[in-house]
């Protein structure tokens, strides 16, 4: 595929799908949309065209910007840098209460020359930053742009083996694509979960076990994982979910995992007050006593939990402001400066 010609490139037929009858089946989230001719999946990006399924958003950027690797949020994962991220059009999820709807509620640009980034170009603009560490796929599903991510990955690997991927992202891609993601380079991934498996089900219209699979299977492969809860009144706010997802992060995967807390504020079709700040404490301290050693803040300016804190004497090892760093004591390696504890952090 010529990927630097974007008048070539449309429509993107994509390789996650697989003809049964007289539909389409998408492989490219735990969805699985089954289209005929004309059709479109959940996700309002994939559609059966002349019989292909094609992607609206294949390299279809709708914001680029340089942000903190913090405000991912990533806290293990080279503090202090900062990654080039983009983000197209459209969600697989349903979320009423959506902090990114003015993105993730609309559906791709139809296609014209002036949304078109080919993965070249993208690699061009990160690897000719000196600020840039890597690439961020983020503000919204990123999933969706999976065929563009990994072309992007490949690139900037040849380009330059030190710069970083990550995805920001609800989980719920298949476990091909996520194979394949990893496959060509994915280092980092921020997985935002929206509470417990019926409120999933019901608000989401989606099956929280899928994302814990793929949350297992990218620590089994190695790359960087951090959670974040976003704390929804009525929804994810209540000590017995606050016990269940600390208690299935330690005992089904580590107890290593950095897990953000993160303030809701009303948005979308969901008005609730803003969560309040004891209600995020008190979710940080039942994960703690469940046994994480990383447990974080968010959303919430200046608090103390946004800085990183040795496991075995509370010594602060990093500190930073709202999604900001500001200062490591960790030097050149890992170990806490006043006991000697090897902090799980990637420098």
């Amino acid at each position: 595929m010529n990927v630097d010609n974007p008048l070539e490139n449309q429509p993107y037929v994509t390789q996650y799908s697989k003809k049964m009858n007289n539909k389409i089946k998408c492989l490219v989230c735990r969805h699985s949309c089954s289209l005929a001719e004309g059709k479109m999946g959940i996700c309002n990006t994939r559609e059966v065209v002349n019989g292909e399924l094609i992607s609206h958003n294949y390299g279809n950027v709708s914001s680029i910007s340089l942000n903190p690797i913090e405000k991912k949020p990533l806290y293990h994962f080279h503090p202090g840098s900062y990654a080039t991220t983009i983000g197209s059009w459209s969600c697989n999820f349903s979320c009423p209460w959506c902090q990114n709807y003015s993105l993730t509620k609309v559906e791709p640009k139809k296609y014209d020359e002036k949304h078109f980034l080919s993965p070249k170009n993208l690699v061009d603009i990160i690897s000719q930053n000196p600020k840039s560490s890597g690439v961020s796929f983020s503000f919204n599903e990123p999933t969706l742009m999976a065929e563009y991510a990994m072309d992007v990955m490949k690139l900037l690997t040849k380009a330059n083996s030190k710069l970083y991927s990550g995805f920001v992202t609800n989980g719920y891609m298949s476990e091909e694509v996520l194979k394949d993601l990893i496959k060509n380079g994915l280092s980092s991934i921020t997985v935002s979960l929206k509470g417990g498996k019926e409120n999933m089900k019901m608000n989401c219209n989606a099956n929280s076990d899928y994302i814990f699979e793929n949350i297992a299977l990218a620590f089994e492969k190695d790359v960087h994982l951090e959670i974040v809860v976003l704390v929804i009144p009525t929804i994810s706010d209540s000590d017995k979910y606050f016990n269940e997802i600390s208690q299935k992060i330690v005992g089904d995967i580590s107890a290593d995992i950095p897990l953000h807390f993160n303030a809701y504020y009303p948005a979308h079709k969901f008005h609730l007050p803003r969560t309040d700040i004891s209600i995020l404490e008190k979710a940080r301290t039942i994960a703690m006593k469940n046994g994480l050693n990383y447990v974080y803040i968010g959303n919430i300016l200046g608090h103390s939990a946004l800085n990183t804190y040795c496991p075995e004497c509370q010594q602060t090892v990093i500190t930073r402001s709202q999604s900001r760093f500001i200062e490591s004591m960790l030097a050149n390696n890992t170990n806490c400066p006043e006991c000697g504890y090897k902090i799980k952090i990637i420098n």
